[in-house]
């Protein structure tokens, strides 16, 4: 009975570490880079009209969105100019912004990667950090 306990605390310290890490990887200032959707390659997405359509160009440039994660569970978005201040919450791999939850598909160092939890659509947004 000794031993159960004294393995569960081990493995309870070592997940508390573990989540940590992650935090702490996550903490600084992100860039959005990219946005993509799981539309199969042969399908179009319905646009409302083609001469509207902007070239790949414009359409990266207007991706300008910040994330700033503070250690005191704070976070800072810039949105193309709408800014915002809200909490987040790391739990695993589930990332709760606000009121919104997300799943995180990829966090190191350098990027960071996420989609909506309970989504139609898996659109993955990814971000890369800012030095």
């Amino acid at each position: 009975m000794r031993i159960l306990i004294i393995l569960t605390l081990i493995l309870g310290i070592n997940s508390c570490k573990a989540q940590s890490i992650s935090e702490n990887e996550l903490i600084g200032k992100w860039i959005l880079v990219a946005e993509t959707d799981s539309f199969p390659d042969d399908i179009e997405p319905l646009t409302e009209n083609d001469s509207d359509s902007e070239s790949e160009s414009d359409s990266k440039a207007e991706l300008k969105t910040t994330l700033t994660f503070n250690k005191d569970k704070t976070i800072f978005i810039n949105q193309m100019g709408n800014e915002y201040n809200a909490t987040y919450k790391l739990t695993d791999s589930t990332l709760t912004l606000g009121n919104r939850i997300y799943i995180i598909v990829r966090l190191d160092k350098e990027k960071l990667i996420y989609k909506v939890k309970d989504h139609l659509f898996d659109k993955h947004y990814e971000y890369k950090k800012v030095k």
